[in-house]
């Protein structure tokens, strides 16, 4: 069994979960998929036991309007990490809490749940869509326009205005030349598609160049350096549009796209990974997406779980 220091984005998720079944929002299922997934998520999920009396305060906050639900559900859940931190060997909170690209995600004024897009309409008039599993935050100025997106996708078209549009992940910040332009981004790497116009990229990993990158190309970069600005591949943007359209991928890729849409674990064997796949498929509903998937291509899903799956050769 593993006694180890529990990792910070651990006690963070375990807080969150927390959170999310006193107010009711939680999948009982998801969390329960969650806590089977791995050691460190029940010896974190013990540790609230341990701080029982503590959290007897944390209720009387997810009492109030619907309206003021979400800023309270952050703040109950930063209070249950700070606990965590404490009773886990007194983590410096300022240097590996609020701080952390993890807890910045779960703590972001514009996040999506798995299988959930979201619009918004910037002050600006631009607009901002975020696609499943996202999350960013919005800082406009006097003197600039700046979106940090912690995690996810999102797309961004901009609207005329003398200040500097920017967008800023982990790996680097863009900026917008009047233009269209979609980001994603994970604890790997970013990559910036653009659609319209132009936008310059610069890396963290260089910050003394930029690269531009216009319509139709494609950069993806990381804290190591970038790839080079390259075609961008079709349909980048079908999410937007509810879609996700495949062409002679293979079927880990589409599988693994499929997997950011829904809650807990969907995986294929590696007998099949490689299986050339092509078609369109809705995001409203992964599971009919699968369901079109396996009688198209001949496979089967096999579930452990409601949220374990594993896409295979179909059987019998």
């Amino acid at each position: 069994m593993t006694t180890g220091a529990l990792p910070r984005c651990v006690l963070a998720r375990a807080a969150h979960w927390h959170v999310e079944l006193c107010c009711g929002s939680a999948d009982p299922q998801a969390h329960a998929a969650w806590l089977a997934e791995s050691g460190d998520h029940a010896r974190a999920w013990a540790l609230l036991g341990q701080v029982d009396e503590q959290l007897k305060t944390i209720p009387s906050t997810l009492s109030l309007p619907a309206l003021q639900a979400a800023q309270q559900q952050r703040r109950a859940a930063a209070r249950l990490l700070a606990m965590l931190v404490a009773s886990a060997g007194g983590i410096a909170l300022g240097q590996m809490g609020l701080e952390s690209s993890a807890w910045q995600s779960w703590t972001a004024a514009l996040r999506t749940a798995p299988g959930e897009r979201r619009r918004v309409t910037l002050a600006d008039g631009g607009s901002l869509q975020l696609n499943t599993d996202s999350a960013a935050d919005v800082d406009y100025s006097g003197t600039h326009r700046r979106l940090r997106l912690h995690r996810g996708e999102i797309m961004v078209t901009t609207a005329p205005d003398a200040r500097p549009f920017l967008v800023e992940t982990a790996h680097g910040v863009i900026r917008a030349l009047g233009t269209r332009f979609g980001v994603r981004c994970d604890a790997q790497a970013s990559s910036v598609t653009v659609f319209e116009h132009a936008v310059e990229v610069r890396n963290h990993a260089a910050p003394g160049g930029g690269s531009r990158v216009e319509a139709g190309q494609q950069l993806r970069f990381s804290r190591l350096g970038d790839s080079g600005v390259q075609t961008a591949p079709r349909y980048q943007d079908s999410w937007t549009r509810g879609m996700l359209v495949a062409v002679d991928w293979p079927l880990s890729r589409l599988v693994a796209e499929l997997a950011r849409y829904r809650r807990g674990h969907l995986a294929c064997e590696a007998g099949v990974a490689d299986k050339p796949v092509t078609g369109t498929y809705r995001l409203a509903d992964i599971d009919a997406a699968l369901e079109s998937l396996c009688v198209s291509h001949g496979l089967q899903v096999t579930y452990l779980t409601r949220f374990w799956g594993t896409v295979g050769t179909r059987r019998g």
